[in-house]
């Protein structure tokens, strides 16, 4: 059980925790006999990787939200009923995977649950675009094997929002962890929060796994509104034929990504979700003057 040198926190800060799951850290050993042994971390390494977000309002500021460090994965669960999908969340997440340059994963829970009526085109549009899309059921087991073997061996950051399913489906992999699990409220159709940090749990066939606490909003952190559409793999091609280099693709003329909205080659949900990610980061720009990296 470690706790932070003074010295680290002294001075103003950028970031809302100086160390996360995942961080790799200097420590001194302070009182090895007692139980569990006591230390003082010295120095937090320089990351590999991270994924970050805007911290919420509440924390006041323009505030960088480390969810966890040198990780190799954002797996984003999504269940597809109890609670219902939340519009734009994947899309978001897996934004915040390309912008930090680590692997996305989509998991579908609940797919047991699914209406058998209801359309997967957008479930396996993510999938035409390289992400790997795994069906999952904690009840039935189902893509059970499938994601313990897409775990084995990386460290990855299992998010999704509260009542998805992710701790179930973590003590479904390894039994032995038993973690808290919780049920959906009838009144809210929302899940209740049942693991209250990240955590980074060992697996038994190799690797590690963040389980972190239920998410209803993400806003990826340090991406100016110009450069949203770099981390939509889907638009890259469709931006070379707009007519303006600075084009985000909403009211200009002559835009090679509305061409391909209107083509079908990019699904208007799809669009949609990218508007949404553009307005928000410029509110945020505006409110908090939030100066992200330079445009293209």
């Amino acid at each position: 059980m470690c706790r932070l040198r003074g010295k680290l926190k002294k001075g103003p800060r950028a970031v809302q925790m100086l160390a996360v799951a995942g961080d790799r850290v200097r420590f001194t050993a302070v009182q090895e006999a007692v139980d569990p042994p006591q230390g003082i971390i010295e120095e937090v390494l320089p990351r590999r990787t991270k994924v970050s977000r805007q911290a919420s309002r509440r924390s006041g500021g323009n505030v960088e939200q480390v969810l966890m460090a040198n990780l190799d994965q954002v797996v984003a669960v999504q269940s597809l009923k109890d609670p219902a999908p939340q519009k734009g969340f994947v899309d978001r997440l897996l934004v915040a995977a390309e912008r930090f340059g680590v692997q996305g994963v989509l998991v579908l829970n609940k797919w047991d649950l699914a209406d058998p009526d209801e359309p997967v085109a957008r479930w396996e549009y993510f999938e035409k675009l390289g992400y790997r899309v795994i069906r999952t059921s904690a009840e039935s087991a189902t893509g059970l094997d499938e994601l313990g073997e897409i775990l084995r061996n990386r460290l990855s950051l299992l998010i999704g929002a509260s009542g998805v399913g992710k701790s179930s489906l973590l003590n479904g992999i390894q039994p032995g962890l038993r973690l808290r699990v919780g049920e959906v409220t009838g009144k809210t159709g929302l899940g209740r929060h049942t693991t209250t940090r990240t955590e980074l749990f060992p697996l038994v066939g190799g690797g590690f796994i963040a389980d972190s606490p239920g998410i209803r909003g993400f806003d990826p952190w340090d991406i100016d509104p110009i450069e949203v559409d770099r981390y939509f793999p889907d638009f890259r091609n469709e931006v070379e034929n707009c007519r303006f280099r600075t084009c985000i693709h909403r009211d200009e003329p002559d835009c090679g990504v509305k061409d391909a909205v209107r083509a079908g080659r990019i699904p208007a949900w799809r669009h949609g979700a990218y508007l949404m990610i553009l307005k928000d980061l410029e509110e945020r720009k505006e409110k908090l003057g939030y100066r992200g990296r330079s445009a293209r």
